[in-house]
């Protein structure tokens, strides 16, 4: 049996045939140079090949580069929930570290995060508070000098106020009152209504 496998497998030759386990085989290349021959819409188009004056050049690299920026900007619009959490991880625990450079990075993180993301539509706000950012930043605001830079001191008592501000942070506040007297020492200002956007 696998004698006569062999032989129509030989047979087959470049047109086709069978394999050795007796399944049918078409070559590839023969395959591959029919449609390169008969395919029009695949053949490769090069800049090179339509003339273009500077100015139809200049022209088309700022369409190019201005539909890459507006492409990158909605996709950054559309999928920061999507990156939001791992965002808010990663300030959280490096405002946990205890080297300052990384409590520095992960408090401008936050800031950043909170400022460029509005609270009312990405929740961001409200993840923070749930994730600890609250009593994480407001034990940094508690920290002595001699523990502490006081940079960090300062980005700390931004984002407290930033957080406290909030809609969540108001509730999580209020509903402790252990934790509003701390805020109060740290930050008096975080208490206080804040201010209208406009």
């Amino acid at each position: 049996m696998s004698l006569l496998l062999r032989f129509l497998a030989k047979r087959g030759g470049e047109k086709g045939g069978f394999d050795v386990l007796g399944r049918c085989v078409r070559s590839a290349r023969v395959f591959r140079r029919r449609t390169m021959n008969n395919d029009a819409y695949h053949k490769e188009l090069l800049v090179s090949q339509f003339p273009m004056s500077s100015a139809q050049s200049k022209t088309r690299n700022r369409l190019l580069a201005f539909s890459s920026a507006f492409a990158s900007i909605y996709i950054g619009y559309y999928s920061f929930p999507i990156v939001s959490d791992g965002m808010i991880n990663s300030a959280v625990y490096m405002v946990e570290h205890e080297s300052n450079f990384m409590r520095k990075r992960g408090l401008w993180r936050s800031e950043w995060v909170l400022t460029t993301f509005p609270d009312s539509t990405y929740n961001t706000a409200k993840k923070c508070v749930e994730k600890g950012m609250l009593e994480v930043v407001l034990n940094l605001c508690e920290l002595k000098e001699k523990e502490t830079d006081e940079d960090v001191k300062l980005g700390a008592k931004r984002v407290l106020v930033m957080l406290a501000q909030s809609e969540s942070g108001r509730k999580r506040v209020d509903g402790d009152g252990k934790l509003r007297k701390r805020v109060k020492r740290a930050a008096p200002e975080a208490l206080l209504a804040p201010e209208p956007t406009r």
